[in-house]
């Protein structure tokens, strides 16, 4: 029954154009609508060949009450595990089949990463949906613009501005499932040339066992979580033609911990810090800007086991460090109206410290690892030309050159046509390369192998986008395929240290992506996204391959049908379907994680324009699923709140 459901959904959306073109409704051509993210300033959809999906403030607002990891779990081509289990699970994004890190997060178009982790990825959990303006995702290799780790994807988190009036006030704040609170409070304003905003939120929750108590002994303590989080942005208008922007994003936060898949833990702990500050210039030229951007990352993760609930496992300590400084400049130019150019050159330095300490009964050990030792730097510059609109047809071509440290010297291109047939459909066509450096846990741990080469990918999409049913229907379907080489990997030795990171296999993945907005009628409007995705390594040394996507479905659908019942009053109910998972084991085969469906509402209601009350309801039928093998995710759950703004 549950398969005829996931199958019938597609089929309605795209059968019932005729229905939906006999409606009066008002009308958006999704073609029109401007992003940044694709070419690294304001266009129209419709003149890049690039596939992008825009989470606009209007989509968050109507999401009150979700983590950013849940909205995006919800999108097309992306999995965020954790994004359901206990608060303060690592967030896993993989988008389009491929692992964690190699999907890049931006901060208003500035790399968010942490060098401390092994994979380098970016914590979302650090992120409140109150800060975010909006999200832009960027899908297929992005190495040309952005570097490294955009093997994937982009995911650009834009956060709010400040607002015109001298001063400007809000709040929020709510309450939900598992004792959890949240709430916050922001100013902004615009006093002549400066402009202003900065905020502070706090959230707490008493949670719930992060480990699956398999053997029913209701013996689990809950796993709590506390985040504080402040953001702010000042900004100067030097000039008419020049701009200057200092941000800052800081965040920190404590959350409880289990000793694995299935097994408790009343004693460990985890303590998390990020902070970023950003100064940028903007100066306006005749034809176009030159931007400069300076950011310092630094995070910090401590984690406390004081007494292990295991029999015996005694007492350990890890604390992680990491600092990250970026420099880029670049420049937009407009050769010709039809014709620009991007050109830029960026320099990030990269160091870390760790130190893990375990005493037992009968077992001590300590390693160091050293920021004066433990670092990295690297060199790019790159360059791309854009065609807009050429009776219809678009064109980008581009490359970087990245010079590490390490490794060496790499090259990333990209070549991105496309033609927009008479504004409302278009066709595209992408071939573009990718590169993830090794991480400095890679290089310079106990594992580590310093002749290690980057993992270097090759990505081919193609598709159509259009706006059809007099704009009443937006439609995107995406074919993918991306090949990556010199894949770092693991590999398992008789003697200490029993393991080393190597360059082996190849890796594959491919798929299929369909989005759809439609506008029944005025006021109701269904959204649905469905990603197919596959692929397999091929093992060099004995020329075998098999599938290990792992913990990512083949089949996701996600369904949302919302209505506006009165111009104060708006509804909506969410479907959301994942078909079976595969679990990765050490020293055994893989486990398989069952398919699963959740069901969802919300509902919100305004006050004049001050006021929004909301409530959202989550797992509406109880479904107990797993995103990761061992570890509980939520079951029916709710959260009501109130939003400001004066």
């Amino acid at each position: 029954m549950r398969r005829k459901f996931y199958f019938f959904f597609p089929a309605i959306i795209l059968g019932a154009t005729t229905l939906a073109n006999a409606q009066d409704t008002s009308r958006t051509n999704q073609l029109n609508e401007l992003v940044v993210t694709a070419s690294r300033f304001p266009q129209k959809s419709g003149e890049t060949g690039k596939v992008v999906t825009v989470l606009a403030a209007d989509y968050l607002q109507k999401h009150s009450g979700q983590s950013l990891t849940s909205i995006l779990n919800n999108q097309a081509g992306l999995i965020v595990n954790g994004s359901e289990n206990a608060a303060g699970t690592n967030q896993d994004v993989y988008m389009r089949g491929a692992t964690t890190g190699n999907t890049l997060i931006l901060i208003d178009g500035i790399p968010a990463s942490d060098a401390s982790q092994i994979t380098n990825a970016f914590d979302l959990n650090f992120i409140p949906v109150s800060q975010i303006e909006r999200v832009e995702i960027l899908r297929g290799s992005q190495s040309t613009l952005y570097g490294s780790d955009a093997v994937a994807g982009v995911i650009n988190i834009i956060t709010k501005k400040p607002g015109d009036k001298k001063i400007g006030l809000s709040a929020n704040g709510s309450y939900g499932s598992y004792k959890s609170w949240q709430g916050g409070a922001g100013i902004n304003g615009s006093v002549g040339k400066f402009s202003y905003i900065a905020g502070y939120q706090y959230n707490k929750s008493d949670g719930f066992s992060s480990a699956f108590d398999s053997a029913y002994t209701h013996t689990y303590d809950n796993d709590g979580f506390k985040r504080h989080s402040v953001f702010a942005k000042a900004a100067l208008q030097v000039t008419n033609r020049w701009k200057l922007q200092y941000l800052l994003n800081w965040s920190d936060y404590h959350t409880d911990l289990d000793a694995g898949g299935y097994t408790d833990d009343k004693d460990y702990t985890m303590h998390n810090k990020y902070m970023l500050h950003a100064i940028s210039s903007r100066l306006d030229f005749k034809k176009g800007s030159w931007n400069v951007v300076y950011s310092f990352q630094q995070n910090k993760r401590n984690l406390l086991d004081d007494t292990l609930f295991t029999p015996n496992a005694g007492f350990s300590t890890s604390q992680f460090s990491s600092n990250t400084h970026q420099v880029e400049t670049f420049v937009n130019w407009d050769i010709i109206p039809q014709l620009q150019l991007i050109a830029g050159a960026d320099a990030r330095f990269s160091n870390t410290d760790q130190y893990n300490m375990l005493y037992s009964e009968f077992y001590k050990d300590t390693t160091v690892l050293s920021g004066d030792s433990a670092h990295m730097r690297q060199f790019s510059h790159y360059a791309a030309l854009l065609l807009h609109n050429v009776g219809g047809f678009n064109l980008e071509v581009g490359g970087r050159f990245n010079y590490h440290n390490i490794y060496g010297s790499n090259q990333t291109i990209s070549f991105n046509p496309s033609y927009l047939i008479n504004d409302q459909h278009k066709i595209f066509v992408n071939i573009s390369s990718a590169f993830k450096v090794p991480t400095l846990y890679q290089l310079y741990s106990e594992y580590g192998n310093k002749d290690l080469q980057p993992e270097s990918s090759v990505n081919y999409e193609a598709g159509y986008q259009g706006a059809l049913c007099d704009n009443r229907l937006n439609l995107r379907v995406v074919g993918f395929y991306r090949e990556t080489k010199n894949l770092i990997s693991f590999y398992s030795l008789p003697d200490p240290p029993y393991g080393k990171y190597i360059n082996a296999n190849k890796q594959q993945a491919y798929g299929g992506e369909l989005e759809a907005n439609w506008e029944i009628v005025k006021g109701l409007q269904l959204n649905v996204n469905y990603t197919y995705t596959d692929g397999k390594v091929k093992e060099l040394d004995t020329d075998t391959s098999y599938f290990n996507l792992y913990r990512i479905p083949k089949h996701a659908l996600n369904l949302e049908l919302g209505y506006n019942v009165t111009p104060a009053l708006y509804v909506s109910a969410q479907y959301k379907y994942n078909s079976q998972r595969w679990e990765p084991q050490y020293l055994a085969s893989p486990k398989p994680l069952g398919d699963y469906y959740t069901l969802g509402a919300y509902a919100e209601y305004r006050v004049g324009r001050f006021l929004k009350v909301y409530a959202d309801f989550r797992n509406i039928t109880d479904q107990q699923y797993f995103m990761i093998a061992g570890y509980n995710t939520r079951r029916f759950n709710f959260t009501s709140g109130v939003t400001i703004n004066l």
